[in-house]
């Protein structure tokens, strides 16, 4: 009998020593899914900042055609299903407070300070404010921070294939989860093929209501690949000796991409809801997304990482914070604002700079501030944490 009390105390040691394990590999492939994600967020936070500073129309139209697709398909991999009031109240937390925030402040500056300085400037002081309510995408509704619209359009997207995923799953009647984000891609593609081939007009929808069909289509493809491309990435780290090939590869695909867009003549703006071939439009968004995953995994790079973490913040502030840089970089060296952006040195120069001041802005707050860039000192330190 004590022996068999031996036996029985060593299978359960054995047992909660493979659990423990098991649960360490989850951990560890979830920590290295997430830092891969963090920077390819950071990878296209970059490009965003970068192709609203430079006016290289070759460069523009290749980030263009794939930097905010990324972040809708990096927002659909990470989709958990939840309790539809729950999840409400995390998205308002960490995307409407942000954006009402920085909305407000954008607009007491470019309304108090910038459009004085520049003696009146565009955009209708009016218009907006309203328009801080109203979330109506394009740079007119947003003068004083066109990039906004970004947030109450991805915080609607999400909410819908939220309520739309759980009501299909609770009446049963699509047997696989996948199916119902493959139907909704399906529904949103088709909506942009329609609109695009009948040229029908896009009216400014509150909310960016009428970029939703964009903002679907690869939040769904988001969700697909984490079903299918996931299980690969949460295994392991790659070999150092694969490094090198996937960052060949990754650079490879960007090149083509470029190329694939001068062909082609492809126009993407989410912004402003259109694009001059869905097709096109769709492979260019895949085509960049794989790839900039590829270079991003291969180069590792803890940069990336924390800029990734700090991309909501880069996103709201770094607008205004480009076009103060931008004056006054071309008062110092006495040339056009027009002509230091077609400059690709000079912007390159500017976003650095710009990304910089917004770092220093997400430090600050995320010290004093935090629930105001959609986040909180528990957050923050549980992600420290979680990095470490």
């Amino acid at each position: 009998m004590p022996h068999e009390s031996d036996q029985s105390k060593s299978r359960i040691i054995w047992v909660d020593l493979a659990r423990a394990v098991a649960i360490g590999k989850h951990v560890m492939a979830k920590n290295s899914r997430l830092t891969a994600l963090d920077s390819l967020r950071g990878f296209g936070i970059l490009l965003v900042v970068l192709g609203h500073t430079s006016w290289s129309a070759g460069l523009v139209s290749w980030i263009f055609s794939f930097h905010m697709p990324l972040f809708f398909i990096i927002s659909g991999m990470l989709f958990h299903e939840r309790q539809f009031l729950d999840s409400f109240k995390k998205k308002v937390a960490r995307l409407l407070i942000p954006y009402l925030f920085f909305g407000i402040v954008t607009f007491a500056y470019w309304a108090l300070i910038e459009r004085r300085l520049r003696g009146g400037g565009s955009g209708s002081v009016t218009n907006a404010l309203t328009n801080i309510f109203l979330a109506r995408a394009g740079t007119s509704n947003y003068p004083q921070n066109a990039v906004l619209w970004f947030l109450p359009c991805l915080f609607v997207t999400e909410m819908l294939f939220l309520g739309i995923f759980t009501f299909v799953k609770s009446k049963r009647a699509i047997r696989y989860d996948w199916a119902v984000a493959a139907t909704l891609a399906t529904v949103s593609f088709s909506s942009i093929m329609v609109m695009h081939s009948f040229d029908l007009p896009i009216d400014r929808l509150p909310w960016a209501l009428d970029i939703l069909p964009f903002s679907m289509l690869f939040y769904c493809i988001g969700y697909l690949l984490s079903r299918f491309l996931m299980p690969y990435m949460q295994k392991s780290k790659p070999k150092a000796s694969l490094h090198a090939v996937y960052a060949v590869i990754g650079m490879a695909g960007l090149g083509l991409l470029r190329v694939f867009d001068e062909l082609t003549g492809l126009s993407v703006n989410l912004n402003d809801a259109s694009t001059s071939n869905p097709f096109w439009m769709l492979c260019a968004a895949l085509l960049g997304f794989i790839s900039s995953l590829m270079l991003c995994v291969a180069i590792d790079c803890r940069l990336l990482q924390f800029l990734g973490r700090a991309s909501l913040t880069i996103m709201c502030v770094h607008e205004p914070v480009k076009r103060v840089l931008i004056f006054v970089m071309a008062k110092i060296l006495g040339m056009n604002t027009d002509a230091l952006r077609a400059n690709l040195v000079y912007a390159m120069l500017v976003t650095v700079v710009t990304v910089a001041i917004c770092v220093a802005v997400h430090l600050i707050m995320g010290r004093f501030a935090p629930v105001l860039i959609g986040s909180s000192r528990h957050n923050l330190a549980s992600q420290g944490k979680a990095r470490a």
